[in-house]
């Protein structure tokens, strides 16, 4: 799983929006269909999207408009943080920054975003916090994992 030849920025582009998309997808599955199994109701990023719009810019944001940007944030700008995590970090395997992206994506979602919007810290640390840590480290995890397969070709027949 070692990776000696990291893609250059260009040609990563395509893959990584690829891993981003499926990282979200399986976001949106464990925060809509799995958490309410779990926790009892959804867990509902746009939400935190649409306070922040109107607690940064006094701006109500449309739910359809806060999904929309939640989906861009998860397909294409977390997925270049990630990237460039990696390359700070001198990665030689994608597991290790997919952690670490996941923990960073936690703590700024619910240790400094959370509080802008008036929640709690973390939101308590209440059951909903660590979902959220469990879904931000499946997201990383397959974001990284699929992008690892698609710029390095691992996996593949040969």
């Amino acid at each position: 799983m070692t990776d000696t030849t990291a893609p250059s920025p260009r040609s990563a582009l395509l893959p990584l929006f690829a891993a981003g998309l499926a990282g979200e997808a399986v976001f949106e599955i464990l925060a809509l269909i799995v958490a309410p199994a779990v926790l009892g109701t959804p867990m509902m990023p746009a939400m935190l999207v649409a306070g922040l719009g109107g607690s940064i810019f006094g701006a109500t944001v449309p739910m359809p408009l806060a999904w929309a940007l939640h989906l861009l944030a998860g397909a294409v700008v977390f997925p270049l943080g990630y990237l460039a995590l990696c390359r700070a970090m001198g990665a030689r395997s994608w597991v290790l920054p997919g952690l670490v992206w996941a923990l960073i994506l936690w703590v700024i979602a619910q240790g400094l975003l959370a509080p802008m919007v008036g929640r709690p810290f973390m939101l308590g640390f209440i059951p909903y916090t660590w979902a959220s840590l469990a879904v931000h480290a499946a997201y990383s995890l397959t974001v990284a994992a699929v992008f690892y397969r698609l710029a390095t070709g691992a996996g593949r027949g040969g």
